[in-house]
């Protein structure tokens, strides 16, 4: 018995000294990421301070002056993305290839929450179709968690417009769509939106504003032709493996402007079309 005694004995020490250091590494883990995440935060504000204090210059000049001292931090700079005015959402695009940005932040230093980055695929000088710009959702709020923001139609009525100025031109564009997809092949999802970067022909590009006018969660009363210019904001969500958010706007035309949008009546969608998988997983248990 005594044995036994020193055995059971050994083995709540082993399994306390378990338990302990489990809990050191999870607890030490939260606060690793709570660190990282005011990192990202006071990151995003010091660059969005200096975007805000340089010297907007003159027309003549070739590129936007206010991108300037980002551009001396980081040459891979594409632009400055703007959701919800200034109060909202803001951070400097960079361009480089579709995997660097997911793991490195604007500094070029390792972290989880990397950068607002554009499709490799898109020119901005002259400027391409359709620029699809990618950005990680976060779950401490950082960066294109944001766009979770689309999904309310009441914030889309308040805020139908972003801004995307390009080293080379301001562009401002109102939202017709926000939608889901899924991107993994196994899903069978055949709206590839994340690859329509330009379109061959007219009638193409028509058929993509008609896919995505089926599968928008929302409808925003904005129209779109073939012949506007297209912005894509592309983000995760988390119902499925691959889920993706997107949010579909397009350029402002010569004769509009932001108070224009400013009366839009956005309603939900009756009966969007959504991911195969999606239906899977939700439509049954409706």
């Amino acid at each position: 018995m005594e044995a036994i005694r020193r055995i059971l004995q050994t083995c709540l020490s082993c399994l306390t000294a378990v338990s302990v250091s489990l809990s050191c590494f999870y607890g030490g883990n939260a606060v690793y990421v709570s660190i990282r995440a005011r990192e990202a935060h006071r990151q995003q504000q010091e660059l969005d301070r200096i975007y805000r204090q340089a010297p907007a210059g003159g027309a003549a000049q070739e590129t936007d002056p206010r991108l300037e001292p980002l551009r001396a931090i980081n040459g891979d700079l594409a632009g400055w993305l703007e959701l919800g005015g200034e109060k909202g959402f803001s951070a400097p695009v960079v361009q480089r290839d579709n995997r660097y940005y997911l793991k490195h932040d604007f500094y070029g230093r390792e972290d989880r929450h990397g950068a607002i980055f554009l499709d490799y695929r898109c020119p901005i000088h002259p400027r391409g179709e359709n620029l699809i710009i990618y950005g990680h959702n976060m779950d401490d709020g950082a960066w294109f968690n944001y766009l979770v923001n689309y999904l309310d139609p009441a914030f889309v009525a308040a805020d139908p417009v972003i801004t995307f100025d390009t080293l080379y031109e301001e562009g401002e564009y109102a939202v017709f769509g926000v939608f889901v997809a899924a991107t993994l092949p196994r899903h069978g999802d055949d709206f590839d939106y994340h690859n329509r970067v330009s379109f061959r022909t007219i009638e193409e590009k028509q058929g993509y504003l008609d896919r995505v006018a089926k599968r928008t969660l929302l409808r925003t009363g904005v129209d779109v032709t073939p012949r506007d210019e297209l912005l894509t904001l592309s983000t995760c969500l988390y119902d499925f493996a691959g889920e993706r958010l997107v949010v579909a706007a397009r350029r402002l035309r010569r004769e509009e402007t932001p108070e224009d949008f400013g009366a839009l009546k956005v309603t939900r969608a009756p009966n969007p079309e959504m991911p195969a998988v999606w239906l899977e997983l939700y439509a049954a248990a409706n």
